[in-house]
């Protein structure tokens, strides 16, 4: 391969030369007889040139193919490489984007995420504020079924005692607010003693109000005896209480009970039963600071806890203590 291209380098040297002298006699109009020689000499030396130039490519034709498949291949290789360059680019680039999205995007669902915990927060608020409100209005089961399933149907609650009491001022007070505190002041020691003797606030009127006892799985015999503890210590508490102006009293009986949603327009929920009728006719009937019980809650107490001051009438089937 490196013969070839010098002997073609040699043969495009005499090439020229010859142009030159060529040139030169042509300048001068004419040719001596030496420069003719030369010429001559020349011309012979470039077929020469120009024929092992032949020569040698008619020799090694193989080589030059092969050198040409060589440039051809470094060629194809170059421009795959300018491509594969290109394709690392733009892969760098779409990494880029895909990057710069990807943040955005988690940007976005994070700020979205906050506001919806704030919402979330906010309405877990405002439901504990409806349900501290209605809890000051209705039984916590029925606020519990309505919420889980919207059901506002009656209900019926078979065999419990039910507690009316009623909280009475020996004097009124001049401001009509002291006297709202202090009846609201009771009726908050009421509902902490429900809690304690697990009995459960139906509803309230004026200044009376009113309980049942069915938590759990407690016997008729543990709901007579809790619904009676907790009437003997809310008079206790009432009778202790700052001031001296209040008394209490209160009806108890045992039996059937459904409650429920009475109204079209205005909602109100009631309870109704025998066992509703006998504790209001008992609570009624009672003395002051006393509390009224009927034959079947008497003979369920325990007589060591109680003390049963009169049998009112053989007739009236109701115990006072």
């Amino acid at each position: 391969m490196g013969a070839t291209c010098m002997s073609t380098a040699k043969y495009f040297v005499s090439l020229l030369l010859l142009v030159a002298l060529c040139g030169q006699a042509e300048a001068s109009g004419q040719l001596s007889f030496a420069d003719s020689i030369k010429t001559e000499s020349l011309e012979n030396q470039v077929i020469l040139s120009q024929k092992k130039v032949l020569a040698k490519a008619e020799e090694t034709p193989q080589k030059i193919t092969i050198f040409f498949d060589q440039i051809h291949r470094i060629n194809n290789l170059e421009q795959k490489k300018n491509h594969s360059y290109t394709l690392v680019e733009s892969g760098q680039l779409a990494l880029f984007i895909i990057f710069f999205i990807t943040l955005a995007a988690m940007a976005i669902l994070t700020l979205l995420k906050r506001k919806e915990t704030i919402r979330l927060s906010a309405l877990r608020n405002q439901e504990q504020t409806y349900r501290q409100v209605l809890n000051k209005r209705l039984p916590e089961n029925v606020i519990l079924n309505f919420l889980e399933d919207e059901n506002l149907d009656p209900v019926k609650v078979k065999h419990c005692a039910v507690l009316f009491i009623e909280v009475n001022e020996d004097h009124y007070s001049e401001s009509p607010k002291k006297r709202i505190e202090m009846i609201n002041e009771v009726f908050q020691n009421a509902e902490a003693l429900f809690i304690e003797f697990g009995l459960i606030r139906i509803k309230s009127s004026g200044d009376q109000l009113v309980a049942i006892c069915k938590r759990g799985n407690l016997t008729p015999s543990q709901q007579a005896n809790n619904t009676m503890l907790c009437a003997v210590k809310l008079r206790e508490n009432v009778l202790n209480h700052e001031g001296g102006n209040l008394s209490l009293r209160a009806g108890i009986s045992y039996g059937d009970t459904l409650m429920g949603f009475v109204g079209s327009n205005t909602f109100c929920f009631d309870i109704w039963g025998e066992c509703i009728d006998e504790a209001a006719q008992n609570l009624q009937s009672a003395n002051r600071e006393k509390i009224k019980v009927s034959k079947y809650i008497m003979r369920s107490v325990n007589k060591d806890l109680f003390k049963v001051e009169s049998n009112l009438s053989e007739t009236n089937q109701s115990f006072e203590l």
